[in-house]
């Protein structure tokens, strides 16, 4: 069930047979673009070894379990890490099963030097669920997407600037660029490091949920399920190490997760006009009402609002709140949001 997202993004490229034209053309492909980055130092395996290799994994395959039933594809992506190292995602087919195996092969010349396997089958009729498709990254932060499988700019430390979050199709690349200023996506930025050394492969279909009161960054590092939140004095993603692989397991993002994007809190300091809500979703519109409440402390039953208004320095909760506390513009607004979450 860990990598029942990316399977789904595979999915459509299963039906095909072992190393089809297209495969080879796309293995040509990636072969020239490595060639061309840093004078081919990171693709020093050739395509016809990689076939020959990936080939005896499939005999390999069919052998341990003893009938021939295995389609082998090869991932439209070959990923590289080191100089001289090449890295390659194969797929298995179990039909009768109606499973897929995945895993990578770390090949260094001739020689798999590791072999990077998942532990449990995925089931074809499990990646169809609709509820975990949903709750993946990509949807999550699709309506924030600047460049398709690049970058997605939003607020992620809430300071009022936005942010760039690089993104690879399911994975995440490990880094938030946080800009200076209000200033567009290619002037110079803060790299901040999500605080984990961790590669490329081992950010499979990572999302933000919310957790104990806190957003944050949940995705499975190869092991285990591991949750970042943005910590404030050290102005980067730590880890909190309460958070059990157990229990991140159970949790997943909303895709109304960034629903407040968009939302200038400062303009419910006056009386709101319809243009000001025209345009928002309804999820959007719940945390522009919400929001009327949260500015003078009020506190939520609701864990994704209080997660969200916790992460904003303006927020003082207040134990003693009660609507006595809202003025007469802060009730026109509630009222004329809930005329639009009506429509």
């Amino acid at each position: 069930m860990k990598k029942l997202i990316l399977a789904m993004t595979l999915f459509c490229a299963l039906l095909t047979p072992c190393f089809s034209q297209k495969d080879s053309y796309r293995l040509e492909k990636f072969a020239e673009l490595t060639a061309d980055y840093n004078e081919g130092q990171f693709m020093e395996t050739s395509i016809e070894e990689i076939k020959k290799i990936i080939s005896s994994y499939s005999r390999k395959f069919q052998f341990f379990f003893n009938e021939e039933i295995f389609e082998l594809k090869l991932l439209e992506e070959c990923r590289f890490i080191y100089p001289g190292y090449s890295l390659i995602l194969v797929i298995w087919v179990h039909k009768k099963r109606n499973e897929i195996f995945m895993f990578y092969l770390v090949i260094k010349g001739d020689n798999v030097e590791k072999e990077l396997g998942f532990n449990d089958p995925l089931k074809l009729s499990e990646i169809k669920n609709e509820r975990f498709y949903k709750s993946n990254l990509f949807l999550q932060l699709k309506k924030f997407q600047i460049l398709e499988y690049v970058a997605f700019k939003y607020d992620f430390n809430h300071d009022g600037n936005d942010d760039i979050l690089s993104f690879t199709h399911d994975s995440v690349t490990g880094y938030i660029h946080f800009e200076i200023g209000v200033v567009d996506m290619w002037s110079e930025c803060i790299r901040t490091a999500i605080d984990i050394s961790c590669f490329p492969f081992f950010s499979f279909f990572p999302e933000f949920i919310n957790y104990k009161y806190r957003q944050g960054l949940k995705y499975f590092d190869g092991e285990q399920f591991v949750f970042y939140y943005y910590d404030r004095i050290q102005q980067k993603y730590v880890q909190d190490e309460s958070a059990t692989s157990e229990e991140l397991e159970q949790i997943h993002g909303s895709p109304d997760f960034f629903a407040e994007a968009g939302i200038d809190y400062a303009k419910l300091e006056r009386p709101l006009v319809p243009s000001d809500l025209e345009g928002f979703s309804k999820a959007a519109l719940r945390i522009w009402r919400n929001a009327v409440y949260a500015r003078h402390g009020r506190t939520f039953r609701s864990e994704d609002l209080q997660a969200l208004f916790n992460e904003y320095a303006w927020y003082k909760p207040d134990n003693e709140y009660t609507d006595d506390k809202l003025t007469d513009i802060d009730k026109a607004n509630i009222k004329l949001i809930q005329e639009f979450e009506k429509k």
